[in-house]
């Protein structure tokens, strides 16, 4: 029993879904306009000096890949916020059986 309960653990962890969320902040309007995943800018800090920009809310991924395929990822989940942009973006790797990446920041629209 306990060699299938620990198999069923490895196949979960092992498993190839992605884990995608996103939060609006209280109060944030959110965009009607479509925006291309493409042209989402990634800033690994704040939004450069003299950006106008509105925070829309806070956007995250987690999947089995690399660092490429984790800010693909991320860009496709901010487009679909209404966002161009992603601002204090945090990679994390976690070194497992799995070689999960996550990454994270906050949905911005720049104007």
């Amino acid at each position: 029993m306990k060699r299938i309960i620990g198999l069923f653990a490895v196949l979960a962890m092992g498993s190839g879904c992605a884990i995608q969320t996103h939060y609006f902040q209280h109060g944030a309007v959110q965009p009607t306009n479509m925006v291309d995943a493409d042209s989402v800018k990634v800033f690994s800090g704040p939004a450069p000096a003299g950006t106008s920009f509105q925070v829309l809310g806070s956007v995250g991924v987690d999947l089995v890949g690399d660092g490429e395929a984790a800010l693909a990822l991320l860009k496709e989940e901010t487009a679909a916020m209404g966002a161009n942009a992603v601002m204090d973006v945090r990679l994390t790797k976690i070194n497992s059986y799995a070689a999960r990446t996550g990454m994270s920041g906050v949905a911005i629209v720049i104007k």
